[in-house]
């Protein structure tokens, strides 16, 4: 007759379970790389929906301070992002902004609970009306400087055309007077600038913006200055 005894096991061994010390770690989970990647998806689209909003309105109110409509423009997205990036460059006071209230966000996250959405939500509705402003206030401040003919940022123009009118001296003889402000849809625009150099001493006068068609030019010359 033979009899088979068991060991008692410690009831703390029973509670803990195994030793932690032989126990392999677990491989991290493919979830917590895809979340990180969606999170960053997010972050970049909200600052591309930003600099998209700050472009645009950088680029239609500085077109709209010379009295032309940006929606008959060729408005590609090249040009809107350099809008977009010469505003990010000179717009401090947006990307603080945009700095501090992510940072506020991140900070009361864990705090927020069920308000997480609500509050993301009213937040990037802050930042695009922001951007919105600050993209608006620096195109026609850029607009309001290029009307000048001291600036350098336009090229001088001078055309020779197919029927020469009176006036501007840029059509009727070719000389470099006007200031290209763009070429778009086979459409030539140019203006002759303010030659006050004093911004106050301007204050009233007009600028002139002409449209030419390419099928009325002969040829076009280009002079650009030097910053």
């Amino acid at each position: 007759m033979s009899v088979e005894a068991s060991a008692p096991v410690p009831q703390e061994m029973v509670s803990r379970g195994a030793d932690p010390a032989c126990t392999e770690p677990s491989p991290p989970q493919p979830e917590d790389a895809l979340n990180g990647l969606k999170a960053l998806a997010e972050i970049g689209g909200v600052l591309l929906a930003l600099a998209f909003v700050g472009g645009w309105s950088c680029m239609s109110s500085y077109y709209r301070s010379f009295g032309v409509d940006p929606l008959d423009l060729d408005s590609s997205v090249p040009a809107t992002s350099a809008f977009a990036i010469h505003m990010f460059r000179h717009s401090i006071g947006a990307l603080t902004l945009a700095t501090l209230m992510f940072a506020t966000f991140t900070v009361l996250y864990p705090k927020l609970g069920s308000a997480r959405r609500a509050f993301a939500g009213l937040l990037i509705a802050f930042l695009l009306f922001a951007f919105a402003v600050s993209g608006s206030a620096r195109g026609t401040e850029l607009a309001k400087r290029d009307m000048f003919l001291t600036t350098s940022s336009l090229p001088s123009i001078g055309f020779e055309v197919k029927a020469p009118p009176l006036e501007p001296r840029c059509l009727a003889r070719g000389a470099c007077d006007c200031k290209l402000l763009l070429h778009a849809k086979g459409v030539y625009y140019f203006f002759e600038p303010v030659k006050a150099t004093n911004p106050d001493s301007a204050r009233g006068m007009n600028v002139a913006v002409y449209i030419v068609p390419d099928a009325e030019v002969k040829s076009a010359r280009l002079e650009r200055g030097v910053e």
